[in-house]
């Protein structure tokens, strides 16, 4: 990302949350999308966004989940496959900042960034990454929950 000080550095190693905090995780994808937003171009033929949350595992052995964004020329709504077509992979593809614990329970993440995926595209609404047709959030080897 440069030498540019107006950027936020995504890439600072964090400590990964022990719990949920829902303002918490709100407020880093929030600087994190915006971000992306500001600084990507969507390309017009893009019609799906995928959050995908995965499983990052250390050097030494710790993991936590993550999340992170790519957008497809196609959507289908009967096979989530259609969500491994990256034709937009944003150079900040990752919300780095945004490190949970995997000793929270899976299932509390993924509700939890439900949750705040969708409040988020109600105060976002006017970003063009909102303005897709669909948006789904998942992880990697399960089902997707669509958002929009």
């Amino acid at each position: 990302m440069g030498n540019d000080e107006s950027k936020p550095d995504f890439q600072t190693c964090c400590t990964p949350m022990e719990v949920f905090d829902k303002q918490k995780v709100k407020a880093i994808v929030k600087q994190w999308l915006l971000f992306i937003a500001e600084y990507e171009t969507l390309p017009n033929d893009i019609i799906a966004l995928n959050f995908n949350l995965w499983e990052a595992v250390e050097e030494n052995g710790q993991s936590c989940y993550t999340l992170e964004l790519t957008g497809s020329k196609q959507y289908d709504a009967e096979n989530d496959d259609w969500a491994c077509e990256e034709d937009f992979d944003p150079r900040e593809r990752n919300c780095d900042a945004l490190q949970l614990s995997s000793e929270i329970p899976w299932e509390e993440v993924l509700n939890g960034l439900v949750e705040v995926l969708k409040e988020l595209k109600k105060e976002l609404k006017v970003i063009s990454l909102f303005q897709v047709k669909h948006i789904t959030v998942g992880f990697a080897e399960g089902d997707l929950i669509v958002i929009k």
